[in-house]
């Protein structure tokens, strides 16, 4: 997390410049086997009688529900009524102000979302005849107003028509949270802005436009802005609200022309006239003062920097202008649906083929899916991002002493624009969120939060070719086609995108990348450990991506249990098949682990002990005794290589883990929390602290918890911004002996070639799909189907007419 504030001229009041973390199914119709039968002379048969577009009644509604269910985040009408009620004599002892009057020193609402039901009431209300649970709204309050100002959290309810409000209270966590740890925000920056960046022109202007050709306000059109780095309480060591602000030029894209003055801000309290700036840096050196500064400049004994503007044009290096030659040239491939949308959407809920689930966009954790169903199963309650964290590393202390842990800057809010044929295909479906903001009196809607699509991933889903009429002479094949909602969050300059997708065989996936600008800092020999030198000024620095994800699954039931299955090696006798006495072989087999309790459940991976991960119901196996389970695949773990308890360390102990399990508690239902930037010297959710109370794990309804990441070290292709070949992080929930068969076997996606006559194999070949497909589009030019080669030469596909001398 990052951003930055600039302001072009004093006259400009609330309307500053500020450039910082704006928090601001299936188709319907005939399913009949096209039998395509190609053979010398042959023809292909008339498509079967049907709707032009079977997929014609499809529901794709993509607003909010009018009546919502428990998972659907709050409406725009649910959010006014919340208003309505915060600011009536309902909610006097709150002492609320309205967004047009937010300040410091006053009770103002910071954000509000969801606080979704405990999942006993919803299995309860979903599974059978209960009522459905209350719905209830979280809301952060700044109450900037006390003697000794804090962060409260309340829940109101019942929504739409709130009646109460009463302190959010947990076990694990304290209600209220020092001030000092609270979330940044838009009016904490337009005050800081006010109390230190002003004053500051006014003090050392000259000096910046002596030194850097611009300014921070009256500045024109050479302006400098801001990176505001948070200093954790860990560092501080002390519940002390600190910052620094390291000064970068206002120009595409400012985060790669860092100018290496930077200063530490003082801006504890609700008292802006107490902000101070402790230190400066300027060329390297370090200040204890402005005044100190100032003197050691006009003095000359402080080297002084002389940079240039950046000169903006389409050249420049940083902006995302087009590079190649203008020439035209040709589109490339486009995504189709021939028949239509094979998914439904109804609000917040999606069907397509066996897979149903439920989703929203929380304004503090981001994309959450809910009741994730396959068939008549569910598969999982919940599957849902936590946290997003990034540890830097530098000389310079403000590379060196921040680390950005982005639920700090509402990661849901960050979900604002998805480009069609950019981010998501042109046939996706665009899906809002709307939430409340601190400076907003109405709902604000970001309008495509998440896109909703179906794709074929280019690899088949299953295949096989026996080719030879020795080996049975036949094909079978389906593509991967999947469904994908996928959101992307931008936090400032870097873009996290996520995709949730759903395969035909029962297995879902959940991946991460990042991509977007990196973080530079101005270069010096100091900092060459730290990164390479991109560009004349900048380095970039090393840093450690990092992800946490709740998996709530419920494998056939809630009563679950972990195991292992590690993979071991052995030495066994061979010596009748080669008949040399003590002969050895050594091959590998696999050994049952149960894991007993939450500790034994922490898992950090080591490549001395391959192992598969499987969730079970004890209770449901198959006629051979197996345990019907879901394996959980992990592709994108990363080793936190940090110290424990050092430093940030302990702002995310769930990065120790690439995996835990734990049992579920209605008080463990978050990994990480808001306030994450500032509090750890005393963290207000302690991650750990869920694993040390070990508890039994042994059929119970267990949570897992799954963490990726990856480090990077950037280079000169990462610029201007980060590609994502590479960068794809995933984990994906597997049926592991819980069907019969591969469930996508009932795929009408799929495609068989045999022998029309298997005992004539140069009579020709069945070429046979099983969509109800009623002719190819009409206005997209496709390749043809090629079925005229097979016609010719059913040798194309299996052996039909020639021999081989190969196998």
């Amino acid at each position: 997390m990052k951003g930055s504030i600039t302001k072009k001229g004093q006259g400009a009041g609330r309307k500053w410049m500020i450039v910082s973390f704006v928090l601001g199914a299936i188709a319907l119709g005939l399913l009949i086997a096209l039998v395509v039968v190609i053979t010398k002379g042959g023809k292909i048969p008339a498509p079967p009688e049907g709707p032009s577009n079977p997929s014609a009644e499809a529901q794709v509604d993509a607003s909010e529900s009018p009546n919502p269910g428990v998972f659907h985040d709050l409406t725009r009408s649910e959010l006014v009524s919340l208003q309505e009620y915060l600011y009536s004599d309902k909610a006097s002892d709150l002492n609320l102000v309205r967004p047009d009057k937010v300040a410091l020193n006053v009770s103002y609402v910071f954000i509000t979302d969801l606080l979704p039901p405990n999942k006993t009431e919803v299995l309860g209300h979903i599974n059978g005849n209960e009522p459905a649970p209350v719905r209830r709204a979280r809301v952060v309050v700044f109450r900037g107003d006390k003697t000794t100002p804090v962060v409260e959290e309340y829940i109101v309810q019942p929504i739409p028509n709130p009646t109460s409000h009463e302190l959010f209270q947990l076990r694990t966590r304290p209600n209220s949270i020092p001030f000092a740890y609270r979330p940044i925000g838009l009016v904490e920056l337009a005050e800081v802005q006010e109390a230190l960046w002003i004053p500051l022109q006014e003090e050392i202007g000259d000096i910046l436009k002596e030194s850097y050709d611009a300014g921070i306000v009256d500045c024109g059109d050479k302006c400098l802005t801001f990176y505001p780095h948070p200093m954790s309480s860990a560092i501080v060591g002390a519940d002390i609200r600190k910052m620094w602000f390291e000064t970068n030029y206002y120009v595409p894209y400012y985060g790669l022309h860092p100018t290496g003055f930077m200063f530490l801000g003082q801006i504890d309290g609700a008292d802006k006239s107490k902000f101070s700036i402790e230190k400066v840096i300027y060329g390297g050196e370090s200040f204890n003062s402005i005044k100190e500064f100032k003197t050691a400049y006009t003095t000359g004994t402080v080297t002084k920097t002389k940079l240039e503007f950046p000169k903006v044009d389409k050249n420049l290096f940083s902006t995302l202008n087009f590079r190649g030659d203008d020439k035209p040239s040709k589109r490339a491939p486009q995504l189709v649906e021939p028949d239509g949308k094979r998914y439904t959407l109804n609000h917040r809920q999606v069907k397509y083929m066996d897979w149903q689930f439920d989703f929203r966009m929380s304004v503090l954790t981001g994309p959450q899916l809910y009741n994730i169903m396959y068939g008549k199963d569910r598969i999982a309650f919940e599957v849902g991002l936590q946290e997003i964290a990034v540890f830097y590393a530098g000389a310079n202390p403000a590379a060196k002493l921040t680390d950005f842990v982005d639920s700090g800057v509402l990661l849901g809010t960050h979900a604002k624009s998805l480009i069609p044929g950019g981010d998501c295909p042109e046939t996706a479906t665009f899906i809002p969120a709307t939430f409340l903001s601190e400076l907003t009196e109405e709902p604000h809607t970001n309008q495509r939060a998440f896109c909703l699509f179906e794709q074929h991933t280019g690899v088949p889903l299953r295949r096989h070719l026996s080719y030879s009429v020795s080996e049975g002479a036949f094909y079978g094949g389906v593509m991967d086609n999947v469904l994908i909602l996928r959101t992307i969050l931008t936090v400032v300059n870097y873009d996290y995108i996520f995709d949730f997708i759903f395969h035909q065989n029962g297995a879902m996936e959940v991946r991460a990348v990042s991509t977007g600008y990196i973080y530079t800092t101005f270069y010096n020999q100091a900092e060459d450990k730290y990164g390479f030198r991109l560009h004349e000024n900048i380095l970039a620095n090393l840093h450690h991506h990092m992800f946490h994800f709740k998996v709530d699954l419920d494998v056939l039931g809630t009563s679950n249990r972990y195991e292992t299955l590690d993979i071991e090696t052995e030495d066994v006798d061979i010596s009748e098949e080669t008949g040399n006495l003590g002969d050895k072989y050594n091959q590998i087999f696999y050994t049952k682990n149960l894991k007993n309790t939450e500790t034994e459940a922490a898992y950090k991976f080591n490549f001395d002990t391959p192992k598969y991960h499987i969730i079970h119901n004890n209770a449901e196996k198959t006629s051979f005794g197996v345990p019907k389970a879901y394996r959980i695949q992990m592709n994108g773990m990363s080793k936190q290589t940090l110290k424990e308890n050092s430093g940030n360390e302990a702002t995310v102990p769930w990065s120790r883990y690439q995996m835990a399990v734990t049992k579920y508690k209605p008080d463990e239902f978050g990994s990480s929390s808001p306030y994450k930037m500032y509090d750890g010297r005393s963290p207000i959710v302690n991650f750990q602290q869920y694993i040390d109370d070990n508890d039994n794990i042994v059929d119970q309804d267990l949570v897992l918890w799954l963490a990726m990441g990856v480090h990077h070290i950037p280079h000169t292709e990462d610029l201007p911004i980060t590609p994502t070949p590479g960068a794809h992080l995933s984990f994906a929930l597997l049926p592991y002996n819980y069907f019969k068969e591969d469930p996508s076997m009932t795929s009408h996606d799929s495609i068989t070639v045999v022998h029309k006559d298997p005992t004539n194999p140069q009579d020709g070949v069945v070429f046979r799909r099983y969509h109800n497909a009623t002719g190819r589009p009409t206005n997209v030019n496709l390749p043809s189907d090629n079925l005229s080669d097979y016609e010719d030469n059913p040798d194309l596909v299996l052996q039909s007419r020639k021999r081989f001398g190969l196998l």
